[in-house]
């Protein structure tokens, strides 16, 4: 099974050699000043801040939802597995289907990937900010067994903030950014500006102004 907490010194350095990236590299991708406080953090000289948790759990999340798929796949292919399904009172073998959906599942998790992992301008230019992510039902439930809002901060973009609901939160099998006038959005997405607050030697974090908002359906 693939490691996919990262809470210790050690998980963070397994987690980083797992994504073959250098301290340098991993301090790039979270924009943090450079390797020695990645490694710092690896010593346990540190405490590993919660919005670098978050980051590097999606990540291997992501890596060890796409080796399952590797393994469903490869079992698909060579007829090991076979998946059907009932029809007029028949099964029907519909693993053709099936491997098409894994493919797909399997690039858009790629394609988080690849926003997770994006490097900072080469220009010296403002790299993307930590902002407050704020995802909610656009007809709230009012139940108490259900949730209708749910929320993180993060260096992420939309879409791997949608990843990170889907992945830690459990909100949907599958959520992604659609057009406004798109009837099936079922969710709001509203990135807002990081609030930080000092209080004693912690520090707050908090919503602040409304940046952008995204209409939100479920994968298909």
């Amino acid at each position: 099974m693939m490691q996919t907490l990262v809470r210790t010194s050690h998980q963070l350095k397994t987690a980083r050699q797992t994504l073959g990236l250098s301290a340098e590299g991993l301090a790039r991708v979270l924009r943090v000043e450079d390797g020695r406080t990645v490694r710092r953090w690896e010593a346990g000289e540190r405490e590993i801040p919660g919005p670098v948790i978050v980051v590097m759990e999606v990540m291997m999340g992501n890596l060890a939802s796409r080796a399952l798929i590797d393994q469903q796949l490869e079992m698909l292919r060579s007829g090991k597995m076979r998946s059907g399904k009932s029809e007029r009172g028949r099964m029907v073998d519909d693993s053709a289907a099936n491997i098409d959906r894994l493919v797909e599942q399997k690039k858009n998790l790629q394609e988080a990937m690849l926003l997770l992992m994006r490097q900072p301008p080469v220009d010296g230019g403002a790299s993307t900010q930590v902002h407050w992510y704020q995802l909610k039902r656009q007809t709230p439930k009012f139940d108490s067994s259900h949730r209708d809002s749910w929320s993180m901060p993060g260096e992420l973009s939309p879409e791997a903030a949608l990843f990170y609901f889907v992945k830690h939160e459990h909100v949907s099998a599958g959520l992604e950014i659609c057009a406004e006038d798109d009837l099936s959005a079922e969710f709001v997405l509203e990135k807002r500006e990081l609030l930080r607050s000092q209080h004693g030697a912690s520090q707050r974090l908090s919503p602040g102004r409304l940046i952008e908002i995204f209409s939100v359906r479920r994968s298909v």
